[in-house]
């Protein structure tokens, strides 16, 4: 019986504990309203997708594009994404999906030649390294004056502030800003900034 007696008292005991540590998302505000429950204190595959949704859903249904035709699709470069966080994360995963949206959309086109840091896919400029090669048909090779200059680049960046609360506890906020340029007058037609907040034990770690 006092080993039974013991067992109970240890798992009464991890429930309480389990509770306490509980990570949930917030309304990042002092009424701490809980909006769900987090995996993590960092950031995670469901943050970046309904991130990405979001800022989709908000960039469509801007004014500058939201009268966009079919068939007059607009350029769009990858510029730098900031990680301001203490985290390693891999800004491919918000970029990649927002961009393969804004394509699907029939409004937006990404370009591979060009993108900050170089580009995304360097083949472009290679084959036309192949020009004067005598072994390549050169009716094949790429011409000059064929790449398309983009018409706006995506840049932005995550930043990550950790509050600690008056309970002991820890709030993590995220903040997602993206902004999207016009190359050609250099004026910003759309940025948006959605953030995350998420509330757990101090003892937690966010990478």
């Amino acid at each position: 019986m006092k080993i039974v007696k013991i067992l109970g008292v240890m798992f009464i005991g991890s429930l309480f504990l389990s509770g306490c540590t509980q990570t949930i998302y917030t309304d990042g505000k002092a009424t701490q309203v809980k909006k769900g429950d987090a995996l993590s204190l960092g950031l995670d595959r469901e943050d970046f997708e309904n991130t990405a949704q979001t800022m989709i859903m908000s960039m469509l249904s801007d004014e500058a594009f939201a009268n966009i035709k079919p068939g007059t699709r607009k350029v769009l470069a990858m510029g730098r994404i900031v990680n301001d966080t203490p985290q390693r994360i891999d800004t491919d995963k918000l970029t990649a999906k927002i961009t393969s949206a804004l394509r699907k959309s029939g409004k937006f086109i990404l370009t591979s030649a060009v993108a900050a840091g170089g580009a995304i896919d360097s083949m472009s400029e290679d084959v036309r390294k192949l020009r004067d090669n005598d072994e390549f048909d050169q009716k094949t090779i790429a011409k000059k004056g064929t790449l398309i200059s983009p018409d706006f680049s995506l840049t932005g960046k995550i930043r990550q502030d950790n509050v600690k609360l008056s309970n002991g506890k820890i709030q993590v906020e995220y903040f997602f800003l993206l902004r999207l340029t016009d190359l050609n007058s250099g004026l910003v037609y759309w940025e948006d900034e959605q953030t995350i907040d998420k509330t757990g034990s101090s003892k937690s770690v966010t990478w």
